[in-house]
């Protein structure tokens, strides 16, 4: 692999993959358990794999439909998450003991979904980034890729993980993090 190749895999993923770090933040403050925390590493993974590999395939000719103009529907879910979530915490928003209502519904077709739909924009720019690559820069790109997934999953966790963040989420978590879901879920539908 070329350093230009190495510098333009590195910038394309930062480009497009910077606004998963708010959502991997929120998948990994409601993370409670072993299997919250696999379904994040997996779904994170199995949907930048999901994008990488339908943006090949497109940038191949082999899907020949806009898969980007479907993905935007996925938004549906974090935004449905987010009402359900303040929904649930109106009634009860003078409590001091209100655990995180996403908690409940941390899966890996909900990360698998929120990383679809959060990436949807990302195939206008793996599509003509894949075009002009060979089989090997291809495998090459995909490994930086997988790469910088790990990178970002270990800084999403470790932020969650910070006092500052634990302490913010604590006290404004109850109703930020729904209202952050809703307006993840409208970028990415609109």
């Amino acid at each position: 692999m070329s350093l230009s190749l190495l510098l333009t895999s590195i910038g394309v993923f930062f480009v497009t993959d910077t606004d998963d770090l708010i959502v991997l933040l929120l998948l990994w403050l409601a993370a409670k358990n072993r299997r919250h925390t696999r379904a994040i590493l997996v779904g994170q993974y199995l949907g930048i794999i999901t994008l990488i590999l339908a943006s090949w395939l497109i940038s191949r000719g082999v899907l020949h439909f806009n898969v980007a103009h479907w993905t935007h529907w996925l938004g549906l879910v974090p935004f449905i998450l987010g009402i359900t979530g303040l929904i649930n915490w109106w009634p009860v928003r003078h409590s001091h003991a209100l655990p995180p209502q996403l908690a409940r519904v941390v899966s890996l077709p909900l990360v698998w979904s929120l990383t679809i739909g959060n990436g949807g924009d990302n195939l206008s720019i793996y599509i003509p980034f894949f075009t002009g690559l060979t089989v090997t820069e291809f495998g090459s790109v995909f490994l930086v890729f997988m790469a910088l997934v790990a990178l970002w999953l270990a800084v999403s966790h470790r932020l969650a993980r910070s006092t500052a963040a634990t302490t913010f989420f604590a006290r404004f978590g109850a109703w930020l993090s729904p209202l952050l879901f809703i307006i993840v879920g409208l970028v990415i539908l609109f």
